[in-house]
């Protein structure tokens, strides 16, 4: 059996740069992810972490800094070192917010530039995490492969895409052999990059930096070679996905939200000797900061609604409309269009439920499945909005299949019948995954 803990995201930012003031104020209002906050997470994280005796294993998949601020990295390392030495093993990999990219911090109503990393100093700067360990690195050191335990190894492919997420393709040769010489050996061997190989989300389909490039052919050739699961994070959610290929193979995308945002993340999973998986998710149950009386629940909630909501306002700025749709309720709505919203939704604000929707989609687990009031409202929305649907689709299903089917789309928002983000068992041999029973 192989139990770990699995975090990512971590997005430290070194306070002492310069967290306050407009400046900062103004980037924090468009963000998931807390920034200021980020070490006091962190730190509860560990704890709850180095608390549990059972498991001694982390791994972390990437975008440990904010944007790569040497700084940050400094006090990252600090306390994956602190981590380590109260009996912890950590295998990371990095990610895109960790190197070459614009490092600033604030100073009043300034960004002001900071010292940043640069992508070929990452691998010694994390060396003790994972790669020092490795039993195959490739010749640029952007992939690595580790024994975790008798019969299970993972291959951490470090963050080296552009902006495009294009690169991964120039290693697949290796990447394929090492899940060949695994599968010779009789082991087992998963994944773990930055950035998704499948959408996390239906909606997510058509954005270009959701998923690596060329996702669907790098996807499958990762399962026709043997790999059945692969761990990732980047978009800040938690989903389960399942691709199988022509031939009949598959593989898992497992990716996981921030650690210091909404959902905040901590998934505990366990592989046994019949490779079965069991994914459990928790949160950092509390952490050092003033949260204005709220839980640390509460308070990424309210960190989420509040950057979901500075969209929505900012999107109908200088609109004609924008004051109906800021104050207008489902009960009002629905009677305006001829049909009748369930007592439940009667007084609630257009903005607020969309809002509640879309972070539905990052906390995984949507629950609006037919039969639910709010799954019945959608559909009788978009039934008498068929005239404008019908447009919408003809425009834009040339651009993306996903778009031919507006109802069909949104029951695949609203609602999962199956609820596997969060926790769920994944048999790695059959590639069935169920809901782990509570």
């Amino acid at each position: 059996m192989l139990s770990f803990y699995l975090i990512t995201d971590l997005h430290y930012f070194e306070n002492s740069l310069g967290a306050c003031g407009e400046a900062y104020e103004a980037r924090s209002l468009t963000d998931q992810k807390c920034i200021a906050e980020t070490g006091a997470i962190i730190d509860a994280a560990f704890a709850q972490i180095a608390a549990d005796t059972q498991i001694n294993l982390v791994l972390i998949a990437g975008d440990l800094t904010f944007n790569g601020e040497a700084a940050s990295h400094e006090a990252v390392i600090a306390k994956l070192n602190a981590l380590k030495a109260g009996g912890k093993t950590v295998c990371l990999i990095t990610g895109n917010h960790d190197s070459d990219h614009e490092a600033y911090a604030f100073a009043g109503t300034e960004r002001i530039e900071v010292e940043g990393t640069r992508r070929e100093d990452l691998a010694q700067l994390y060396r003790n995490f994972g790669l020092s360990d490795a039993i195959a690195v490739d010749s640029t050191n952007t992939c690595y492969v580790v024994q975790l335990s008798k019969g299970v190894r993972m291959l951490g492919i470090n963050h080296d895409l552009d902006k495009k997420n294009r690169g991964l393709e120039q290693h697949m040769d290796w990447i394929c052999q090492q899940i060949k010489d695994a599968k010779q050996s009789n082991n087992l061997i998963f994944g773990m990059m930055h950035v998704p190989i499948l959408p996390g989300s239906p909606i997510l389909a058509p954005i270009d930096d959701a998923t690596i490039y060329d996702s669907q052919t790098i996807a499958a050739q990762l399962a026709d070679a043997g790999m059945p699961l692969i761990f990732t994070g980047h978009m800040h959610m938690q989903s389960v996905n399942k691709l199988v290929t022509p031939s009949g193979n598959f593989i898992f995308d497992i990716c996981t939200g921030s650690v210091v945002g909404g959902p905040c993340a901590l998934r505990k999973i366990s592989i046994d000797t019949n490779r079965i998986m069991r994914i459990t998710t928790e949160t950092v149950h509390d952490f050092d900061w003033d949260k204005n009386g709220m839980t640390a629940e509460e308070y990424f909630i309210w960190r989420f609604n509040r950057k979901i909501a500075h969209e929505i306002s900012s999107g109908l700025d200088g609109k004609c409309y924008a004051k109906l749709v800021r104050r207008i309720t489902l009960g009002k709505l629905a009677r305006l269009l001829c049909f009748c919203a369930h007592p439940s939704l009667k007084n609630k604000r257009l903005p607020d439920i969309a809002i509640e929707l879309v972070r539905n989609v990052f906390y995984g687990d949507q629950p609006y499945t037919a039969g639910t009031p709010e799954h019945q409202y959608a559909m009788k929305l978009l039934a008498r909005l068929r005239p404008f649907v019908r447009l919408a689709e003809k425009k834009l299903a040339p651009k993306h299949a996903l778009f031919g089917d507006f109802p069909a789309l949104a029951s695949q928002l609203m609602g999962k019948a199956q609820k596997i983000d969060n926790n769920a068992v994944v048999d790695l041999r059959q590639g069935i995954v169920t809901e782990l029973d509570a």
